[in-house]
């Protein structure tokens, strides 16, 4: 697959776009997907001659309506973030928050009674700040090795991954793992990572090399140097000892013989 500029990745990318900022669907029920920090409208679908009143309500509670003019709902988490467009009833939210996320409720009465309701879903998601690439080489007793990558995210929730592998496909999972051999070349990888309203890019080489380091080694070769280091200690401070004691012995025993003598 080739990795220019409208790889797959980039259409992917774009029709979460567009998809991000459709308005309608299919039915009443309305799905709105947005980022955090930007504004929404709310689509009513009325026309002012047709109304006589109308409600906006968010998870049950009143938040704007409109009557001879309009009302905000004081004290409401939207407040001062709203604004009702007078000729068509639409209503923008602005500066969202991921506590923003929740049903809205569009309800009025027209000259003849009441119209019906609309519900709107509006879905608000923390965009993709940053990727990047962890990496892990380890090389094994048959002089190979085992790679594994981490794709790390600045936010978590609901995130897609796709990897590539020179270019081509490679996995779908936050992690993946393979091998390599000294013999091969550099391997390029790339990590995809999207979520509903962005998508981020990183990428990195990775080689297996003889000299790569292999922390599972490093630990037993530390290992076993302790231990042999205690050893040796172990050895020479039971040799100083022994050779301590039978000194003393051997002082003990002249000193003995003289003191014998004296008294004969």
């Amino acid at each position: 697959m080739s990795g220019g500029p409208f790889s797959c990745f980039s259409k992917q990318g774009i029709l979460l776009l567009l998809l991000s900022n459709l308005h309608y669907g299919v039915g009443v029920s309305l799905i709105i997907n947005k980022r955090v920090g930007d504004s929404v409208e709310l689509l009513a679908g009325l026309e002012r001659e047709h109304l006589k009143s109308l409600e906006w309500k968010y998870m049950g509670k009143d938040i704007a309506e409109f009557s001879s003019e309009v009302v905000y709902s004081p004290g409401s988490q939207f407040e001062g973030r709203l604004k009702m467009n007078t000729k068509n009833f639409s209503l923008t939210v602005r500066e969202l928050t991921l506590q923003d996320s929740g049903d809205f409720l569009l309800t009025g009465e027209g000259h003849k009674g009441q119209i019906g309701s609309k519900t709107i879903t509006l879905k608000v998601h923390e965009p993709i700040s940053k990727v990047a690439i962890q990496t892990d080489i380890k090389l094994l007793g048959n002089h190979s090795c085992t790679v594994r990558l981490v794709c790390n995210v600045s936010c978590y929730p609901n995130i897609t991954y796709t990897w590539e592998r020179d270019n081509e496909i490679y996995g779908d999972a936050q992690q993946i793992y393979f091998s390599l051999s000294p013999a091969e070349r550099n391997i390029s990888v790339k990590c995809n990572a999207s979520n509903l309203v962005s998508w981020k890019t990183a990428s990195t080489t990775v080689k297996c090399s003889n000299d790569t380091t292999t922390p599972g080694l490093v630990w037993f070769t530390i290992y076993i140097g302790v231990t042999v280091g205690g050893a040796v200690v172990l050895i020479l401070t039971v040799a100083v000892a022994v050779c301590y004691c039978r000194g003393r012995s051997n002082t003990g025993m002249y000193s003995l013989g003289a003191s014998t003598i004296l008294k004969v």
